[in-house]
């Protein structure tokens, strides 16, 4: 087996998740909540859906966007299969824009090369979604642009990115897309165990992504179809999943959060340790 990375656990980790398991809630409880409001506060983003794994959220991510059959979706050849799987669950049609080999994140003169081509062609995509590749970002203002001359969504796949930013701006604040997820896998930048997560600033989009992680059920009586009948009346508006992340996921990711700028660090002084040792190379 081969490990690219490796989680770093310490006892205040352990503690926040064994509180959990000796509290009354194991699911749909206040720890949740507790790290979506962490997150939204950390990237500046308005609203925050945690759910059980960063493939979840690209998945109701390309939902609330309207993602379904006969419909396209670019991505990056560099990546996890997870960040083309997402369109081929909603009956998408997936294709790969080329990366720029100095950095492996998807070409902007490509994308733009290739979005030219497919106008004239009358198959523009629906949904782009870039990969910020170890933690690097993609141009996201020149993407942007290109998003509003031709008129496709963004997903940025920021998996690997929690922690980064650019311009001082953090990725996942949503200022040139529309919907950014992570990823807290034991190899991220912080590690729930098994959880991702999106983020938004549009409401709809909210809304709709946190239908489609709970089955579909709306429970709020600000947003019921039709009058209540009982006072455990809910709504099940939309075919969902069941995406929720639990409180023990929660509440180490919480922990982990903690110390996400000193595993930022940590990882910077690696990566600049590796470029230093092997410069002489071609």
């Amino acid at each position: 087996m081969t490990i690219l990375g490796l989680q770093s656990i310490d006892e205040t980790d352990i503690k926040a998740v064994v509180d959990v398991l000796q509290s009354r809630f194991l699911t749909q409880g206040p720890k949740t909540s507790e790290f979506e409001q962490q997150l939204c506060q950390y990237t500046g983003a308005k609203h925050a859906i945690a759910v059980n794994s960063g493939t979840s959220a690209l998945h109701i991510a390309c939902l609330a966007l309207g993602l379904k059959s006969g419909d396209i979706v670019w991505t990056s050849p560099i990546s996890f299969v997870a960040s083309a799987n997402c369109a081929l669950y909603c009956g998408a049609q997936i294709d790969f824009v080329d990366v720029d080999i100095n950095t492996g994140l998807m070409s902007i003169p490509a994308l733009e090369k290739k979005l030219i081509e497919a106008q004239q062609l009358g198959h523009l995509p629906k949904i782009i979604i870039p990969v910020h590749l170890t933690g690097q970002a993609i141009d996201q203002r020149a993407l942007h642009q290109l998003s509003v001359k031709y008129g496709f969504y963004i997903i940025e796949d920021a998996a690997h990115a929690l922690g980064a930013k650019q311009n001082e701006i953090p990725v996942g604040r949503c200022n040139n897309s529309d919907i950014t997820i992570f990823s807290f896998h034991p190899i991220k930048s912080i590690t729930s165990g098994e959880g991702g997560l999106a983020t938004t600033n549009n409401q709809h989009l909210a809304n709709s992504m946190r239908l489609y992680s709970n089955h579909g059920i709306n429970k709020n009586p600000e947003n019921f179809i039709q009058e209540p009948t009982s006072p455990c009346y809910y709504e099940q508006q939309l075919l969902g999943f069941n995406y929720r992340m639990s409180e023990i996921h929660a509440a180490l990711g919480l922990s982990q959060l903690n110390r996400l700028d000193q595993f930022i660090n940590k990882r910077n002084s690696l990566a600049l340790a590796y470029h230093q040792k092997l410069k002489h190379l071609p």
